[in-house]
Order: structure tokens, then sequence, then C-alpha cells
């Protein structure tokens, strides 16, 4: 430490031999060790980890050692920690990603645990049946009202209703729009395929997709070929997401126009 090779954090309860080179993961590890043996990486931090917010700033550790105060860490304690709650990333011992979402809804607004969970997606570690089961075992925790309205359309027995409940609403909204059959059996070329909705006047469909992040790729390959199949029967098929119908409505419905005008 005098001669420099050693910088001391935390304390003094962790060294660094790199203080001037110490990176997020650095810093998140250091954290960690800070924090005892039975400590993890969690909250917003956590979230840092797993890049579903912008590193630095917050270090956070979680840990069933009562009364434990560590310099520059905001420690939050837990009673139990079930084992799929935690994991290691990197070698840093850390919240899973449904963890860390429940975790970070008690510390950020809601429309920044929006963005956590889109980040998620798009690196498809999102697990929905996790994030329920972390829920369900909530008993009552800071946050988890607000996660359960974050992921309540992503629920399939609601998302599918209310994504088409909200399509027929934004047609509704554009009276120069013709009414489609919703639901409808249309002919491809080789077999019969249901469709959202259908202008048979245009040969147009439309088919809601809701949160694509959340389709296998068995379902990617599936709708391909269903889409093939029914342009080979001269029928085009418009796919539309949730952000499609809820957000960017108007675009949406520009987009229904131009291909009813050219059908």
């Amino acid at each position: 430490m005098r001669a420099g090779g050693l910088h001391s954090l935390h304390g003094g309860r962790v060294y660094s031999v790199t203080l001037a080179r110490l990176t997020s993961r650095g810093r998140y590890l250091a954290a960690v060790m800070a924090a005892g043996l039975r400590a993890i990486l969690s909250h917003r931090s956590a979230a840092g980890l797993w890049a579903l917010r912008p590193g630095g700033g917050w270090l956070e550790a979680t840990t069933p050692v009562a009364g434990l105060s560590v310099p520059g860490i905001t420690i939050h304690r837990t009673r139990v920690l079930a084992p799929e709650d935690h994991t290691t990333l990197d070698g840093i011992p850390v919240t899973s990603v449904a963890r860390t979402l429940l975790d970070l809804s008690a510390v950020v607004r809601e429309s920044d645990l929006a963005v956590a969970i889109d980040r998620a997606e798009r690196q498809r570690i999102f697990d929905l049946d996790a994030v329920m089961d972390v829920l369900d075992r909530a008993d009552g925790r800071r946050g988890a009202a607000a996660l359960r309205r974050a992921i309540a359309a992503y629920r399939p027995s609601t998302q599918r209703s209310e994504l088409e409940r909200r399509f027929r609403d934004l047609l509704a909204a554009a009276p120069d729009i013709p009414a489609p059959f919703f639901n409808a059996l249309v002919e491809g070329e080789a077999t019969t395929h249901e469709v959202d909705a259908y202008w048979e006047s245009s040969g147009l469909a439309v088919q809601l997709d809701g949160f694509e992040f959340h389709r296998t790729r068995r379902d990617r390959e599936r709708d391909a070929a269903s889409d093939a199949d029914l342009e080979l029967a001269r029928i085009r098929v418009m796919r539309l997401t949730w952000d499609d119908t809820t957000v960017h409505g108007e675009r949406t419905l520009r987009r229904v126009r131009l291909a009813l005008t050219h059908g």
C-alpha cells in the first residue's frame, strides 16, 4: 500500500491492484466481496450487470446478515433468498433477472422499470414465468404492485384479448377505414389459416404479434410459413406488434389505409 500497488476499497474490506482502470464489473465484484460471503449483487447494480440499465453510480448488495453497514454500498437485507433467485454472472454472485426486476421496481420509476423489461426482452433473458413466480412469493414487497402493472399485458391469458381489443378500438376511431372480418378463416395456397383481421375486397390480412420477443424460434418459423402460404394465394399479410397498436396508432392507421388503397 505504501508503494501504491494496493488500493483500499470500502473501508479496507477489499483491495484493488488496478484502481485507475477498475471496470464496472470490478466495482461490482468488490462490492459483493466487501458485503461478505453471503452477499449478492442486487437492485440497480444487478440491473447494471445484466445490462438492463446503465452501469456505474449505485453499488447495492443484498445479504441475510442483519445490521451490516459497508462504506460506499447500499445494503439490503433479506431473510430468505430462494435458490432460483440468485445466480453467478461473470464470476459475480447476482440476483436472477426476475428477482432483479422485482428489486428494481422498488427503487426506480415505473417508466425506468419498463425500459429494463424491454432491454431484458431484447437480450432474450426475460422469462415471464420466472417473474410471475417471483411475484407469487413477493409477500407484499414494496414495488411488487408496480412490477405486476408492468407485466400485466405480457400475461398470455390477457395479452391476446387485450391487444385485439385495442386494435378494434384503433380501427373504430378511423371511420374512413372499412370494418374487417375479425378472427377470420382464410384459404391459403395449401391450407386454411386464422387471421386476426381480414379485408376480403383488398386481400389484406392483419396478424397481431403482441410482444415479439416472447416468441420462440418455432413460433417465428410457423408464422413465416403461414405468411408465405397466404401470399402465394395473393393475400398480403401485415404483422402488427403491441407498440404498433398502442403507441404508434396513427402510423399504423396510415399503413392500413395505404395497404387498402393499393389492394
